[in-house]
């Protein structure tokens, strides 16, 4: 019997270990190693540098970086979190990526973070739940006209600065042979960066911070007049392009069969790469009327949170507050020729492209986004699915703008509080 109890207690106290292990996350307990995972693989040279630059402010810190396939990333990160087994540091896709986790208690508020203060209100609202900031942002996208410089120097086009003038060019293209402008229809998540970047012109900021607080609705003449434009350009699109991928689209530019495409910044770099010889220039949506400001839809890619149950938790603490400061987002931009989301950070060698989206990013931004990383897209359905198969529609003369609008304000009013 005594045997047997004291194999019991062993038994217990193995168990009682192995719980104890499963309830931290995936770091090392040497004290000074802080695991980091994401789904940007190319970001373990990134990581490699941080370690080095803090080991030379005298930091001990080793920095144990895993990158994962990006389409089984999302699966393994909450397959980990819920096992007790996550990274300490997690790179979280903004918006619903981080208040999955925050209402879950599975990451940490990083207020104290003093470098957070810097961002803009637009970036660090996408990074927020309940009015706590979760992670530090990375990385800025924006939605953007690009132009084939050759095709419109050809037929003496300029950018465009009102509406009116962006349709005279496409007319004068289409009298000339010319395909003025490429579009993915197969896709509804490429046609929805054209309801970004035209809205974020048309709308405004004060338009948008009443449609979140329910003042404003998806289906008023405001946003409504968006659709309106944009259909209204079917004219104008290459053949056949309710079957064309986003991959086609690109295609078209970057070999001059087209004049026109709006795509992500991300896109302008491979262009050069599948064309070296093409010369391209962008602009932001024109506005409708004269002399009013275009402005830019710029959303964060994502933002760097702290695993509640780290095991070196003041190491990763030190780690994202370095993440916080113009040091790191010159490193990030030096590195990937991306965008950074701290204010200030201007690229070495940039393209052109890249000089004009970061310009653009500082100094004609909204702030209150009302499509990605929006409250909108929170919810299920959020406003990316309903847009995407409502874009597709309303091209394909299924459905008026109007009742496109309709259709975006009923399905979000069946989640979003302030609709109802």
């Amino acid at each position: 019997m005594k045997k047997w109890l004291t194999l019991m207690l062993a038994a217990i106290l193995v168990m009682a270990s192995i719980a104890g292990c499963s309830s931290k996350s995936s770091g090392e307990k040497d004290g000074k190693t802080v695991t980091v995972w994401s789904w940007r693989k190319q970001d373990k040279d990134l990581w490699a540098k941080v370690q080095e630059n803090l080991k030379k402010d005298g930091k001990d810190i080793t920095i144990k970086f895993r990158g994962v396939t990006p389409t089984q990333y999302d699966a393994t990160l909450q397959t980990a979190m819920n096992g007790g087994k996550g990274p300490d540091i997690l790179t979280l896709r903004a918006g619903s990526g981080i208040t999955k986790y925050s209402d879950a208690k599975q990451i940490v508020a990083l207020d104290e973070i003093d470098g957070l203060k810097d961002f803009s209100k637009g970036i660090i609202s996408q990074v927020q739940s309940n009015g706590k900031t979760y992670a530090v942002p990375f990385a800025v996208q924006t939605s953007q006209f690009f132009y084939n410089k050759d095709i419109f120097d050809k037929y003496n086009l300029s950018e465009p600065k009102t509406w009116d003038e962006l349709v005279s060019d496409f007319k004068t293209l289409k009298e000339n042979g010319v395909t003025p402008m490429a579009v993915s229809g197969r896709e509804g998540w490429a046609l929805n960066l054209i309801v970004d970047a035209v809205g974020a012109t048309s709308l405004g900021d004060d338009w948008v911070k009443d449609l979140i607080a329910g003042k404003n609705k998806f289906n008023d003449p405001k946003f409504v007049d968006v659709l309106k434009r944009i259909n209204d350009l079917k004219p104008y699109f290459q053949d056949g392009y309710s079957a064309s991928s986003y991959e086609d689209m690109k295609t078209l530019f970057t070999q001059g069969q087209v004049a026109v495409i709006l795509d992500g910044i991300w896109s302008a770099g491979e262009y050069t790469k599948q064309n070296p010889d093409l010369k391209f220039g962008s602009f932001m949506a024109p506005p409708v009327n004269a002399g009013d400001e275009p402005h830019i839809y710029a959303f964060l890619d994502g933002g760097y949170g702290l695993n509640a149950k780290a095991n070196n938790k003041d190491k990763a603490m030190e780690v994202l507050k370095y993440a916080a400061t113009k040091d790191f987002g010159q490193l990030y931009t030096n590195t990937f020729g991306e965008i950074s989301a701290y204010p200030g950070v201007k690229a070495e060698n940039a393209s052109e492209a890249l000089t004009q989206a970061m310009d653009r990013f500082e100094n004609n931004s909204i702030n209150q986004l009302f499509r990605i990383r929006s409250p909108f897209d929170t919810g299920d359905p959020g406003i990316a699915t309903i847009l995407s198969a409502g874009m597709q529609s309303m091209l394909a003369g299924k459905q008026t703008p109007q009742q496109l609008g309709d259709k975006v304000q009923k399905d979000l009013s069946k989640w979003y509080k302030p609709f109802k």
